[in-house]
């Protein structure tokens, strides 16, 4: 009885913590699409992952202008949501620039 309540009480414990990172990696998530929704023709010129810590990973087109690469990873560095992001400018060039 005892073994069957600490193994019970072990996969809850666990199923928990697996919650909690996907928690975090869709609050990240929604804030980078809500970020770049603000943005017309992101979706051309940025791609994005979410990862289960909240942080993000970012790629922009190598063309992206750098008044608006800064303005976006102000944004999304500031976001509550997001523990931290990484980006680079080295995608395909986009046909918007």
């Amino acid at each position: 009885m005892k073994r069957l309540l600490v193994t019970t009480l072990l996969a809850c414990f666990l199923g928990i913590c697996s919650l909690s990172h996907a928690d975090e990696a869709t609050q990240a998530d929604a804030a980078v699409a809500n970020i770049l929704f603000e943005y017309d023709g992101s979706e051309e010129y940025a791609s994005y992952k979410a990862n289960d810590d909240g942080s993000v990973d970012l790629i922009f087109a190598s063309n992206t202008p750098d008044k608006l690469y800064e303005d976006i990873l102000t944004q999304l560095q500031n976001h509550p949501h997001i523990s931290s992001v990484l980006a680079s400018k080295g995608g395909p060039v986009c046909k918007l620039f």
